[in-house]
């Protein structure tokens, strides 16, 4: 049997054949004439292919020894086993240069069929023969939810009398117009609370700002168990502060040391005033001292309105727990009767005010602050004059924070309990008090502001939500420099 041979077209096919020659037998040298039943495929030449040939692959060998991208050389020996390929013949035969088919296709467009009705209708045929078109065949299933034909008779498509118009298309009422006209005019108030809330939920992830640092100074009633150092100027406007005379605590008893009137037995039954308080705190980590200097002017039922300096205040504080979480103070405030008991712009004496102040850290954009003091005065009217307890709790939180500004929300809830003592009622004698317990609420709200110097300013609200009470409301406005 000839062994047919490969011209190789890498070299190390070539090398790799040369091996094998030289190692089993030798070839001859001149190769045999092509039998008629053998294919030549030349490397040069292009391929056209028509529609039911695959492509073959370049380096695929062919069975029978068919190489794609050389040219091939093969014969069949008629005494070759059965499980030898089958002759090439039989194979198909590509003819090097032969042309290619074109495939022709049209896009479906729309077309009429009197038993389906309108079907797109796509057209493949081949370039040679034209007519000799590939027509889509619908289905049953496709046929049936194709609607029914529509008749010639008219071009027109009926209207249900259930259908009704858009109501888009519809002209508005005049109602409906004024509602229109509100939501527009309600567009820049909702497009600025829009902008708020996607400026407070944005803090989620950015890192702590100049809110987190001021939120222990945040509350407006409740002292701050952290000392600092700070200028602040608080402007206070009360209203409805009954029996001003009780237990000394607003003014000293009247007809004795605080105002007289004509009548014995008239009283003073409310009082509005209005502070300007100048407040001064120097200190460390650890210890602070505030002085506190009031301008008090008061506008009485009975009395003629009056002003002037009222009681200063001094007060220190000393940390004595300092933990991550938890810091609590004590807390010393000492009141000096600096101003006119008679004209009703002090008490008269002097009093203390000891307690506790603490500090919770719940997060580190919320704090819960906490006291509890004692007030009793110092040198008041025997058996009139008597000891406050106070205690009240407050909660300060980052509602946005950056590296220059922050905005601060507060409450505070406060309490007193008068423990014992007098007040005038207008009678003979004072009727005396024997637990009279007053609570207060205060929201505000604190803005702060880190630019060149820190600032703060804040807007607080107080009313009274007991029977008894001292002043009604109360409302401040403080502005704050921290150094």
């Amino acid at each position: 049997m000839t062994i047919p041979r490969h011209v190789t077209l890498r070299p190390l096919i070539g090398l790799l054949f040369g091996f094998a020659v030289g190692a089993f037998g030798s070839v001859s040298a001149q190769d045999p004439p092509v039998p008629t039943n053998q294919r030549v495929m030349s490397a040069e030449a292009p391929f056209s292919w028509t529609i039911d040939d695959p492509q073959p692959i370049e380096g695929l060998l062919l069975p029978g020894g068919v190489a794609v991208g050389e040219t091939v050389v093969a014969e069949m020996d008629p005494e070759a086993s059965t499980n030898a390929p089958a002759p090439l013949a039989s194979q198909p035969t590509y003819v090097a240069d032969a042309p290619r088919p074109r495939i022709l296709f049209q896009p479906a467009v729309p077309t009429w069929d009197p038993a389906a009705g309108t079907i797109l209708k796509p057209t493949v045929h081949l370039a040679d023969d034209p007519a000799a078109e590939i027509l889509p065949t619908p289905a049953p299933s496709f046929s049936e939810q194709i609607p029914s034909a529509i008749p010639d008779t008219s071009d027109r498509i009926p209207i249900t009398e259930d259908l009704q118009p858009d109501r888009v298309w519809v002209p508005a009422g005049a109602s409906e117009r004024f509602e229109a006209f509100r939501n527009r005019r309600r567009k820049p108030l909702a497009n600025l609370f829009d902008n708020a809330v996607r400026a407070m939920r944005s803090q989620s992830g950015r890192d702590l700002g100049v809110g987190v640092e001021r939120l222990p100074f945040a509350l407006f009633e409740i002292d701050a168990s952290q000392p600092s150092n700070n200028f602040r100027v608080r402007f206070e406007s009360a209203s409805d502060w009954e029996f001003a005379d009780r237990v000394e605590y607003f003014w000293s008893r009247i007809g004795k040391k605080g105002p007289e009137f004509a009548n014995p037995l008239t009283f003073e039954p409310s009082v509005d005033y209005q502070d300007i308080r100048l407040s001064f705190e120097v200190g460390g980590k650890k210890f602070s001292a505030t002085t506190e200097i009031p301008l008090r002017f008061i506008d009485p039922t009975i009395l003629s309105n009056t002003g002037g300096m009222g009681d200063m205040v001094l007060t220190t504080k000393t940390v004595m727990i300092d933990g991550d979480s938890l810091q609590l103070t004590q807390v010393l405030r000492n009141q000096l009767p600096t101003g006119s008991a008679k004209r009703g712009l002090g008490n008269g004496h002097v009093s203390m005010e000891p307690g506790f102040v603490a500090r919770y850290k719940w997060s580190d954009r919320t704090l819960i602050h906490n006291e509890l003091k004692l007030w009793f005065p110092i040198g008041g009217e025997p058996g009139f004059s008597g000891p406050v307890l106070r205690y009240g709790m407050g909660f300060a939180n980052v509602l946005y924070d950056s590296d220059t500004f922050a905005i601060l929300p507060t409450f505070e809830i406060v309490g007193w309990s008068i423990l014992t003592g007098q007040k005038s009622v207008g009678a003979v004698n004072p009727q005396s008090i024997d637990g009279e317990n007053i609570i207060n609420l205060y929201p505000g709200v604190r803005f702060v502001s880190d630019r060149r110097r820190l600032f703060e300013v804040g807007i607080s609200g107080g009313a009274s939500v007991t029977e008894r009470h001292w002043y009604r409301s109360v409302l401040r406005l403080d502005l704050r420099w921290t150094f």
